[in-house]
């Protein structure tokens, strides 16, 4: 008789910018759902900046009222710069994942050899180009 045996899946640190937070409500997805198909245990992280950013475009944009509820749920961590620098402050610092769509922030982390989550068509996340999970 063959024993079931339940893979492990270690927990995957992800620091979200304020496109990859509002991408849920604006396409339709659940972000869980699919962070947990790709990763099985997994943290978003959003940095205090990224907060402020929200609150801002809160005022005007129903999806970014979403995205701010959605990241006031998640673990918020204080960085000493602001917007995309704080994203990669502490994708640096706590060697994690990236979650974003916006173009230049994606240059800046292939750069520094950080490993991006998109957003495809349809709602899905996958990694970028370059590289698989493992």
């Amino acid at each position: 008789m063959e024993i079931d045996r339940v893979r492990y899946y270690p927990m995957r640190q992800i620091v979200a910018d304020a496109n990859a937070l509002i991408a849920p409500f604006k396409l339709k997805f659940n972000i869980d759902s699919e962070l947990i198909r790709l990763f099985g245990a997994y943290e978003i992280i959003v940095p205090k900046p990224i907060i402020g950013e929200l609150e801002k475009l809160a005022v005007t944009n129903i999806y970014a009222r979403g995205a701010l509820k959605l990241a006031k749920s998640r673990t918020i961590k204080s960085t000493r710069s602001a917007g995309d620098d704080a994203v990669l402050e502490l994708a640096k610092k706590l060697k994690c994942f990236v979650m974003t769509n916006d173009k230049e922030l994606i240059t800046r982390a292939r750069k520094k050899n950080l490993k991006v989550i998109r957003v495809k068509e349809g709602g899905k996340l996958a990694p970028d180009e370059g590289w698989m999970l493992d």
